[in-house]
């Protein structure tokens, strides 16, 4: 795929300067794109999207079928495999790694800093441990900890910070908030892990894996797809 893409840049800039010559002002303008001086968009960027898209389209044509027979797999049959009829008790000792563990950020709606609550983590644990229990027992996630404080952030600091459509919500948690939540996707993740129940090539919220793994896979379809 990357041999394709660079024959085809450099027969374009080819004919760009052929097509140009004797045109200063054309050349140096394409110079200075060419030198990331200032931003320029040329047809090699539509190439490029083109060349990606034929080949995923490619890709997704003949993987279809597979898709489909892998997604016929019922609830039922889902269900009858394994069920997370109970959930596994929520320990001191797990209650003080995860406080020790965490980041020392305070959100507005924690009574004490994160710093003070790590620092009475063995008096406080067995307390926190007790009420996570009961929120799994019970299935009941405490009102006050969907709370949120909801701040904008800008999306890249090169964007312009008076436009608002370049901004994000982002919501700060509640420091037990995002305890409970750690507790509940590490008991979650362990079924679907043990039961055969995450897909093979998900990538995200998986140990040992991470965009980079994602990448290389989709890379490698690729590179099969245009090859074949």
């Amino acid at each position: 795929m990357r041999s394709v893409y660079e024959s085809k840049k450099d027969e374009f800039w080819r004919n760009e300067i052929a097509e140009n010559k004797g045109n200063t002002k054309k050349l140096w303008s394409m110079l200075n794109g060419l030198l990331a001086r200032r931003p320029v968009t040329t047809p090699v960027l539509i190439l490029l999207t083109n060349l990606l898209h034929s080949s995923a389209t490619k890709w997704l044509q003949s993987g279809r079928p597979l898709l489909r027979r892998r997604c016929t797999t019922s609830r039922t049959e889902l269900h009858q495999r394994s069920a997370l009829s109970s959930w596994t008790t929520v320990t001191v000792d797990e209650v003080e790694k995860l406080i020790g563990s965490s980041l020392n950020k305070t959100c507005q709606l924690d009574p004490v800093p994160t710093w003070l609550v790590k620092d009475m983590s063995g008096i406080l644990a067995p307390f926190v441990a007790l009420l996570f229990n009961r929120s799994l027992v019970t299935g009941c996630f405490p009102s006050d900890f969907k709370r949120a404080v909801v701040r904008p952030l800008l999306k890249k600091s090169r964007l312009d910070a008076s436009d608002r459509n370049n901004y994000r919500p982002v919501s700060n948690l509640s420091f037990l908030s995002k305890l409970l939540e750690r507790v509940v996707q590490s008991r979650l993740q362990e079924f679907l892990e043990r039961n055969g129940l995450m897909p093979s090539t998900q990538s995200a919220y998986r140990q040992f894996h991470s965009t980079e793994t994602n990448v290389m896979k989709i890379y490698n379809d690729l590179q099969q797809t245009v090859g074949s």
